[in-house]
């Protein structure tokens, strides 16, 4: 099969991540692909891996010059199926793929708010797309939500390369707690995120003085960088909790500090999926997250981690303290998350997406979206 993946992604995040983890088990297939993406790190890394890539400059979803610059690509490649991974590829690439006559054509779901709330929004997602890709049934339910038809809707979880995610947990990197002038010994809560809108880490600033009371020595770690910085370094400074609150940006090794954390704290207010979670369970970090979107569907709460129902930096600190007072816990939920992260292997993921190619290719039904 000859597949196009179209990505407007300008630095590495998970939905970035995700394209490239797809078209690496895709290519072990034996299937032909073509990435279409701006300058930035997933091009970078596709190329350096020997794909077929093309430099694709879009800029915001309605650039005519990137609309024809795909529509010349896509032809002369000719796939059967074309791929859009971002908001701005499935505005601009969805029209491309339809022009230059490709059979299939997907958009990639990956957060859960709903669509169709202006009109522009509601004459993107007018256009002829054969299924969104929801990355969870949280993202499904967001779709549903919006009108969009469930015939619509096919449901293929994110997934991680379990041996890269070990082997990236044992790198060498700094001890976290002597990098940051952490007491040795003392507690740490982690996040890996961005520092975005979406993941609120405001609400996991506004629970550390309720955490600090019950455990004065922890500490809280974000690596990520990102446009609410200035925002959460203010409050930090009114809080008084510089000492405490600890915002290093980003880190080209995430997962081998992430292995550091005593906690992974997800506080989202929005998620599709958040594969930083999965990354955890692998390396055997608990993890306490609030119950939105698709995190339900990773961390089982009280089995493989413990879920805060309720956008409420006392329920936050209840949950991080739970789990800093209570080691065995921790511990139980390590051994659950080993057992659950098993179905988001991304050799399923991939299984998944092909079946669903296959079924919008052979005009059946199979690839709609399953309850079980």
């Amino acid at each position: 099969m000859r597949i196009a993946h179209l990505d407007t992604g300008r630095t590495w995040r998970g939905g970035q991540a995700q394209v490239l983890l797809l078209m690496r088990e895709l290519r072990t297939r034996g299937h032909e692909q073509h990435l279409l993406a701006p300058p930035g790190p997933l091009l970078d890394r596709a190329i350096a891996e020997g794909f077929a890539t093309t430099r694709w400059d879009a800029h915001g979803e309605l650039d005519l010059f990137a609309f024809g610059h795909a529509t010349r690509v896509l032809a002369e490649f000719a796939p059967q199926v074309a791929h859009a991974h971002s908001a701005h590829a499935h505005a601009i690439g969805v029209p491309a793929a339809r022009a230059a006559g490709v059979p299939a054509v997907f958009v990639a779901r990956r957060v859960d708010f709903k669509v169709r709330t202006n009109p522009f929004s509601a004459l993107k997602y007018a256009m002829p797309v054969d299924r969104y890709v929801c990355i969870s049934l949280g993202v499904r339910a967001a779709m549903l939500a919006s009108g969009v038809p469930d015939s619509q809707l096919a449901l293929v979880p994110s997934g991680v390369d379990f041996a890269e995610v070990r082997a990236h947990g044992e790198r060498v990197v700094p001890d976290l707690r002597a990098w940051l002038g952490i007491p040795p010994g003392a507690p740490v809560v982690g996040t890996v995120a961005s520092l975005a809108p979406h993941k609120d880490h405001m609400l996991a600033l506004e629970s550390v003085p309720a955490v600090l009371r019950a455990v004065p020595d922890a500490h809280f770690v974000w690596l990520g960088e990102g446009e609410c910085r200035p925002a959460l370094e203010r409050r930090r400074a009114e809080l008084g909790l510089e000492r405490h609150v600890h915002m290093p940006g980003f880190h080209p090794e995430p997962r081998a500090l992430m292995r550091q954390f005593t906690v992974f704290l997800l506080s989202s207010h929005l998620e599709g999926l958040c594969t930083s979670l999965l990354d955890a369970q692998v390396l055997g970090v608990p993890i306490v997250a609030t119950a939105v979107g698709g995190v339900p569907e990773v961390v089982h709460d009280g089995v493989s981690g413990r879920l805060v129902h309720g956008l409420d930096p006392t329920l936050v600190a209840a949950g991080v303290v739970e789990a800093l007072q209570h080691p065995d816990r921790r511990a139980a939920w390590v051994a659950g998350g080993h057992r659950t992260v098993e179905a988001f292997g991304i050799a399923n993921t991939a299984e998944r997406t092909l079946a669903m190619y296959d079924d919008v290719l052979s005009g059946g039904l199979a690839g709609r979206v399953q309850q079980a």
